[in-house]
């Protein structure tokens, strides 16, 4: 009886309070539930739009890497190009030089190329006095070369040398007088022997010399026995200068006075080889002459 009384009394209440304990357990969880299932689809949602971000930023990467590469090729192909017309340019340049260079100034005379009546230098330059073993006479060189004569001349004179030009430019007329007179002195056969026929005498480019000294009274012969003449062998290769016919060689006598311009390249090269101008091929010496005024 007395439970059934409590169960009476207090029925409406536990059952009300048990109800309602289940009810806020429910909307509870539902709740909860539904904030799980909106925390998700929110959480999904930053994920795809990091993952879009992510995938816009390694795109955008990939084409900047693509640029860059295009940028890095367009900059290499600017400066090959710059490097081809740099070339071309120096090309143009070199050709230009020997175009404008004369031809005949590192030809093999002397018994083998011919230089006609009409054949004069380019330009002539009056050598100074000081240097002529004659001061009365006056003596011409190749414009473009004096300079380098000038230099050689100058350093000759610092190292406390007596070095004088007896002879320089000679024209064919010229030539073919002094010849002749060589013929009437000493016969054909030796005359022959140490004089070039006109046409055939470097003299006549301009760019030939023949040096001496008051040690040997302003003669050729004997020079090769004074100072001067071991110092040109030794220097005048610095200035462009080389002796045309040392000992031993195949077209005239042993002449140590007498030098020929053929620009330094040439004329260090054959020092430094030892080798004789006229044992070279034409068509090696021909590759030096758009240098034959280069190096001052």
């Amino acid at each position: 009886m007395k439970i059934k009384q409590y169960f009476s009394k207090n029925w409406n209440k536990e059952i009300g309070t048990t109800f309602l304990g289940l009810a806020i357990i429910a909307i509870s969880g539902g709740y909860l539930s539904s904030l799980y299932i909106v925390a998700k689809e929110e959480n999904a949602g930053l994920e795809r739009r990091i993952d879009s971000s992510e995938s816009a930023r390694l795109i955008a990467i990939a084409k900047a890497g693509s640029v860059s590469k295009k940028l890095g090729k367009a900059n290499s192909d600017v400066r090959d190009l710059q490097g081809a017309i740099s070339g071309l340019s120096g090309t143009v340049t070199t050709l230009q030089k020997y175009v404008d260079t004369d031809k005949q100034l590192l030809e093999k005379y002397s018994k083998i190329y011919f230089l006609n009546e009409n054949y004069i230098p380019e330009s002539l330059a009056t050598i100074d006095s000081s240097y002529n073993f004659e001061k009365s006479r006056t003596l011409e060189f190749h414009a473009k070369a004096y300079p380098f004569l000038v230099k050689l001349m100058g350093q000759a004179k610092a190292n406390n040398l007596n070095l004088l030009i007896a002879s320089a430019y000679r024209s064919f007329g010229t030539q073919s007088s002094l010849k002749a007179s060589y013929r009437v002195t000493f016969g054909a056969k030796t005359a022959n022997s140490f004089s070039a026929d006109q046409g055939y005498s470097e003299h006549q480019l301009g760019t030939a010399l023949d040096f001496t000294t008051p040690a040997v009274g302003g003669a050729l012969t004997g020079f090769e026995k004074t100072p001067e003449y071991k110092w040109l062998l030794n220097n005048a290769y610095k200035y462009g200068f080389i002796i045309s016919y040392p000992t031993n060689n195949t077209y005239y006598i042993f002449e140590p006075w007498h030098f020929r311009f053929v620009g330094i390249a040439l004329a260090t090269y054959l020092h430094d080889q030892g080798k004789n101008f006229y044992d070279m091929d034409q068509r090696d010496i021909n590759g030096y002459l758009v240098k034959i005024f280069d190096g001052l």
